[in-house]
């Protein structure tokens, strides 16, 4: 846990995604190159458009680093903490957390349990996950150290390592998106709903397309799904939505929830009328 203390989740999420950092910030000095060289041989024309270039680049470096600050740093949003709340969850109660190998935030997680435990189940797998960021940030976390409320095993997105109506929640935070086929997605929510306990209550977080996702992505925000996206593939699991947040505009945050035997029956009944 002391290492953990060190941690930095904004200084992490920026070196996973350097790519776009580094590209902003670069295009920030070929902007502050270009006026000063067209100052210097006077052509003034160009340093308008320059200087507009300039403020663009800035404005979207600043507001993908308060993104990256919001999403990732403990300081921030917190989605999964968000998500506990949602849950109306107990410092006592059981949770299985599916992650990317990411593994800072259910250690975050577990100090808010006394008597608890979250099973972390790891579904890494660079063949079917984008794994380059992911790459480059699992390579810097710190390894988890032993604590009586978290246990981690290793699973796959279509074969969760638990028995069937085993878990009274579930929580997926970012999880989802790093998966690129649709067939995929879909696999890993109906394990989610394959574990879960009639009744049993899933904690789901993935980023949309919104608004601000645009101000502060730009352009890139265009390959991230509309919520609807999300509720669409949620029901199709099988499950039905209760409540959903959007904080920010950042990150959308849904509670739902697997139906009872009773729930399943009724909606059988009224399918064949």
């Amino acid at each position: 846990m002391q290492e953990l203390e060190k941690f930095n989740g904004t200084v992490a999420a920026i070196y996973a995604h350097w790519p776009r950092f580094a590209l902003l910030y670069g295009g920030m000095v070929v902007a502050l190159l270009v006026m000063g060289i067209s100052l210097d041989r006077g052509w003034l024309s160009f340093v308008p458009l320059a200087t507009a270039v300039l403020l663009i680049l800035a404005y979207f470096f600043l507001a993908s680093l308060w993104a990256v600050y919001q999403l990732y740093d403990q300081r921030g949003l917190r989605p999964t903490h968000i998500l506990f709340d949602m849950g109306q969850l107990l410092p006592e109660d059981r949770l299985v957390y599916v992650d990317v190998g990411l593994r800072y935030r259910p250690i975050l997680l577990s100090r808010r349990l006394t008597i608890g435990h979250i099973t972390v189940v790891d579904i890494f797998n660079p063949q079917w996950i984008a794994a380059v960021t992911l790459g480059r940030w699992r390579g810097q976390l710190p390894h988890p150290q032993s604590d009586p409320r978290l246990s981690w095993r290793e699973g796959q997105f279509d074969l969760l390592p638990l028995p069937d109506d085993s878990a009274k929640t579930m929580m997926l935070c970012q999880v989802v998106s790093p998966i690129w086929e649709h067939g995929d997605r879909l696999a890993l929510l109906r394990e989610a709903y394959r574990v879960l306990e009639p009744d049993g209550r899933l904690l789901f977080a993935e980023q949309c397309r919104t608004q601000t996702t645009w101000l502060t992505a730009g352009p890139a925000a265009a390959q991230l799904p509309t919520a609807g996206y999300w509720r669409t593939l949620l029901a199709e699991a099988g499950f039905h939505i209760q409540r959903e947040q959007n904080p920010n505009g950042l990150i959308t945050l849904i509670r739902a929830h697997k139906p009872g035997v009773t729930q399943a029956r009724q909606l059988a009944f009224d399918l064949k009328f």
